[in-house]
């Protein structure tokens, strides 16, 4: 209240179980992501998917050629261009969400858990009916173990506090968070007038991204804003960010080396079973290999092509990740998700 927001203390919920307490805010809006953003895309003059870009300085380079612009947004969820840092100054997190069909309505409102494990309740409309969404279980890429259990266990929340009749739809997403859990708004470096960049939103990414885009569009037309300074990503607050950015970036380190040694690939790629992807032994070589459901093996790099962490498999989404800063990548190499902008190398088996 103090800060100006429509917040009461409350001791009760629509939820179906009790809690200690709640803190409540008013007047808040649901929106319909694709709706929004398809919106906001119809205001543009041209859009080009599926045009994977990999440098950006004064232009920017893809693999069909040069693009040269005024200004360039780099608003990928990780920046993949290393000149801001970003990646040693924000961490990424997967989470995981599930939408099922109830008995009755879901509860109205959005509800966010205080305390560990993360749950997020809301409904959320499907061809004309509600569904409930339970989304948390975060972690950071690449470390979940065996990713299909966080699917369960939000689905165990679900079955234990609602009557459930389907889980429709299941889903995956990541995002980082800076070592100050500000984004990071504004031109990349100090000395970049037509680079400018966004990310680190937290998983607040359509709030924080409209706020971003504001921001944005006064930089580039010359125009102030008193938030420039407090979302630069040129900032520094040591008092801030310094134990974060230790304990964020200590991990990184352990998984560069420790993932070598723990995880020598001493299984032999014959002992793959169908969906299952390993570190795994080939021609006395160490590889990522995984087999599809239909019995071909395949095999590439384990070694990410951003910084050169050693990846691991998520089973839940059959993909390879990396426990340093979350790049991802298809069981054929093919990237998924950056910062990571080049492939793994194939593996002939």
């Amino acid at each position: 209240m103090q800060a100006g927001l429509p917040a009461m203390l409350v001791d009760e919920t629509p939820l179906p179980f009790p809690v200690d307490a709640a803190v409540r805010f008013d007047r808040q809006a649901e929106f319909h992501v694709m709706k929004y953003l398809l919106a906001l895309a119809d205001g543009l003059p041209e859009v080009y998917e599926h045009t994977h870009a990999v440098q950006v300085g004064d232009r920017v380079r893809t693999p069909g050629g040069m693009i040269t612009a005024e200004h360039t947004i780099l608003a990928t969820h990780f920046p993949f261009t290393d000149r801001s840092l970003a990646f040693a100054r924000a961490h990424p997190q997967r989470s995981y969400a599930i939408a099922c069909r109830i008995a009755g309505a879901p509860p109205e409102g959005m509800f966010l858990s205080a305390s560990s494990p993360t749950r997020s309740v809301r409904a959320v409309p499907v061809d004309g009916d509600e569904l409930l969404l339970v989304g948390g279980e975060g972690h950071r890429p690449g470390t979940g173990g065996d990713t299909e259990q966080h699917y369960a266990a939000l689905e165990a929340f679900a079955r234990e506090h609602w009557d459930v009749r389907s889980v429709d739809y299941r889903w995956s997403a990541q995002d980082p968070t800076s070592v100050d859990s500000l984004p990071f708004v504004g031109r990349m470096t100090p000395f970049e007038d037509r680079v400018l960049m966004a990310t680190a939103f937290g998983k607040w990414g359509m709030t924080g991204g409209t706020a971003a885009a504001l921001l944005l569009a006064d930089l580039v037309l010359g125009r102030e804003n008193r938030y420039a300074d407090l979302f630069t990503p040129n900032r520094l607050n040591l008092r801030a960010s310094a134990a974060s950015f230790v304990k964020e970036n200590a991990p990184v380190a352990l998984r560069f080396v420790g993932d070598r040694l723990s995880k020598r690939g001493s299984r032999a790629i014959e002992d793959l079973a169908a969906g299952e992807g390993d570190i795994v032994t080939l021609k006395g070589q160490k590889v990522a290999a995984y087999r599809t459901d239909d019995g071909e093996l395949l095999a590439v790099s384990p070694t990410c092509t951003h910084m050169g962490c050693q990846v691991n498999f998520n089973r839940a989404e059959r993909s390879w990740d990396c426990p340093c800063h979350g790049s991802r990548f298809a069981p054929d190499g093919t990237v998924l998700e950056g910062p990571a902008v080049h492939r793994l190398e194939v593996k002939p088996t």
